[in-house]
């Protein structure tokens, strides 16, 4: 089934009326027909099931056939803060961590980041939300992960203060394993940070910062990973900790 997010304002009618976008995105991409079932969201975690009705050339409504609450949205509200690299490495990064999990996203400056340009990089934002948006539709999430603004590293690592664990995964770490850093607080832990570095890691004066601002350094294993890697796998191997003995 099709699953589509549209302004919970929308929910307020019965039919509902259908933005332009999706319309013809059903009509034009989609060629679903009258009568057929899809998924609407309305970004608080409610989900209604309701079939589409063509209106005219341009608009459709939908009616609703039964609404529930969607069950897939993790526990622990994770805020991933990562550093800004090549578009198309950041943009996989964005749909992959919003498949696994992530609740918000943080572009950061670092001291090895390839992007340096705060306009650059807002003006990727209208498609950076629309790559977030269609990966939470595609996994089943009941919300759309947040884009925050982008942020220097050093404003970065003392964002997260009010999380209970904030996570820096670190290449030169290596006795602190994940599964260590969340054994005393994954019974009650509502929200986590994770910062992801460049290309190249985090510099040595960059990680002594994050320690003394109460980051924990955190090994992923004897191999080293591309960023890319390394982000999604932070975001699924905390997830999987917190949640298979919940």
């Amino acid at each position: 089934m099709h699953r589509f997010f549209i302004p919970s304002e929308n929910f307020n009618a019965d039919p509902i009326i259908l933005p332009s976008d999706t319309s013809d995105q059903i009509r034009k991409v989609l060629r679903l027909k009258d009568g057929e079932t899809i998924c609407l969201l309305d970004n608080c975690g409610n989900a209604s099931e309701a079939a589409i009705e063509y209106m005219d050339g341009k608009s459709i409504c939908a009616h609703v056939k039964r609404s529930y609450p969607v069950s897939n949205e993790p526990g622990c509200r994770i805020t991933l803060f990562l550093s800004l690299t090549q578009r198309e490495k950041f943009e996989w990064m964005l749909q992959k961590c919003t498949e696994a999990g992530a609740s918000v996203f943080i572009p950061i400056f670092s001291e090895r980041s390839l992007v340096r340009n705060t306009d650059d990089v807002i003006q990727k934002y209208p498609r950076w939300q629309k790559i977030i948006q269609e990966a939470a539709e595609q996994s089943e999430r009941g919300i759309i992960p947040a884009l925050r603004r982008p942020m220097k590293f050093s404003d970065a690592i003392r964002t997260g203060l009010s999380d209970s664990i904030r996570l820096f995964f670190w290449e030169e770490e290596r006795n602190q394993t994940l599964q260590q850093a969340l054994q005393p607080v994954k019974s009650n832990l509502s929200a986590a940070s994770i910062i992801i570095g460049p290309e190249g890691g985090f510099s040595q004066q960059e990680a002594d910062l994050a320690v003394s601002e109460g980051w924990l350094t955190i090994t992923m294993g004897k191999r080293i990973f591309r960023v890319e890697t390394a982000a999604i796998a932070s975001v699924i191997l905390t997830l999987y900790e917190l949640e298979r003995q919940s």
